[in-house]
């Protein structure tokens, strides 16, 4: 019988979903005060010391954080705009302590461990107030003093295959200039030493508009937006870059956020115009303008670090982007090789080393890993090579492998020329 629907279109079948929602799970790390639990009110209550989870401003409310929490801390406003820039249902972190920022991390540890080892990126935050910070180089010592800490936490998160990336709130930055400031791709902690921290940025960027009205003695005045931050990197696939002009305005007219971008130091950008490339330079991240668009939008993705690239063209995680590739691509290779673990594996009869063939199956294991970071558009390439002369006879039995990736590439800049002409 023939049909009468004319024409007739089903939904098709969906294979694997290529984005991995876990890449985007965030930390927030900040001092607070407790919240006493109240039924009555569906208040949950808030302890110090203790990791929740969130995924939606209502379970933040329901622990009793709220604007009105927010007399001297900022959390409610990070998180406000964490899900306002990443969307709602990300997971988030949180975790409040009394302290500061250079005695944060062990706290950071346990965090990592309450979460099972989920949190890809973790943000903390520092509010002291005027009569307790002391300044270096155009930074509160604090957090000055928490970027070779933050250095040695990632490290401690990569050697327990939990790899996890920081943001350090810059806040009251005190430089007078650009020149001033610390130079964050060349600091030396120790005097004649270039600090590598790689997995560490310092956001100094901040919403002006609205702090504005605060009184000069509020904490608040003198933040900076590392929810914001936060949230434009969980929105972004890991090698993308928050500074990423399409799709990356920081501003929402309609809302009443970020109409006008500052500093931490609660000056706007446009007082610092002619020395913002400086700061760029120095690797500091901030909101900035550009001439022909409306809003405001990050510099750009830096980490703590130089530029190093040694004379076989590796290079090193001096962007966020790159860092978070690499972390991806280390935690999907671990998960895709550990069912090997203790396996039994013939050797060669002659030479009692692997065979070509198991070499090879090893290999293509490592490299399924990249073809679906390369078919999710998040690496150019990836190879495997797999050490056939690996011992696995005699104690330790060690399978020796290597991994090398080509990130993808990124515009910082479009140079060009024109002229008029009397002919085509």
């Amino acid at each position: 019988m023939a049909s009468l629907k004319g024409v007739n279109i089903k939904r098709g079948a969906i294979g694997a979903s290529i984005i991995d929602d876990k890449d985007a799970v965030c930390g927030l790390l900040s001092p607070g005060t407790a919240i006493a639990a109240d039924p009555s009110k569906g208040i949950a209550g808030v302890e110090l010391n203790k990791t929740y989870k969130l995924t939606c401003m209502a379970d933040l409310t329901a622990l009793g954080i709220t604007e009105q929490y927010d007399t001297k801390f900022s959390i409610y406003r990070h998180i406000s705009e964490f899900y306002r820039v990443a969307g709602e249902g990300r997971t988030l972190y949180l975790r409040l302590f009394s302290g500061t920022m250079t005695e944060s991390f062990t706290h950071a540890k346990t965090m990592i461990a309450d979460a099972d080892g989920e949190i890809r990126i973790l943000a903390v935050a520092g509010t002291e107030s005027p009569d307790k910070v002391q300044y270096q180089n155009g930074l509160p010592k604090e957090v000055y003093n928490s970027i070779p800490k933050a250095q040695e936490f990632y490290d401690w998160t990569f050697e327990t295959f939990r790899p996890c990336q920081v943001i350090l709130e810059g806040y009251r930055f005190n430089a007078n200039t650009a020149a001033q400031a610390a130079d964050l791709r060349n600091l030396q902690i120790t005097k004649g030493v270039v600090l590598e921290a790689f997995k560490v940025s310092v956001c100094i960027g901040q919403d002006f508009a609205a702090v504005d009205s605060l009184p000069d003695d509020d904490c608040r005045k003198y933040r900076a937006d590392i929810g914001t931050m936060l949230g434009s990197l969980a929105y972004r696939p890991v090698n993308g870059n928050i500074a990423e002009v399409s799709g990356g305005c920081l501003t929402n007219a309609a809302k009443g956020v970020w109409l006008k971008a500052g500093l931490s130091n609660h000056k706007q950008i446009s007082d610092w115009d002619s020395q913002l490339e400086n700061l760029d330079e120095k690797g500091y991240v901030f909101g900035i303008h550009y001439a022909g668009l409306s809003g405001f939008f990050w510099n750009n993705d830096y980490t703590c670090t130089p530029v190093v690239r040694d004379k076989d063209g590796y290079f090193n995680e001096y962007m966020i982007s790159y860092g978070r590739v690499l972390d991806k691509a280390v935690r999907d290779l671990r998960t895709a090789l550990l069912p090997y673990v203790k396996s039994s594996v013939t050797v060669d009869p002659e030479t009692g080393k692997l065979p070509k063939a198991t070499a090879a199956y090893f290999e293509a294991v490592g490299d399924q890993v990249f073809e679906r970071m390369i078919s999710a558009g998040l690496i150019t390439a990836g190879k495997t090579t797999v050490n056939a002369d690996s011992n696995l006879m005699i104690t330790p039995r060690v399978l020796e492998v290597s991994f090398v990736v080509v990130p993808t590439g990124c515009i910082d800049e479009i140079k060009g020329t024109i002229n008029l002409k009397t002919n085509l």
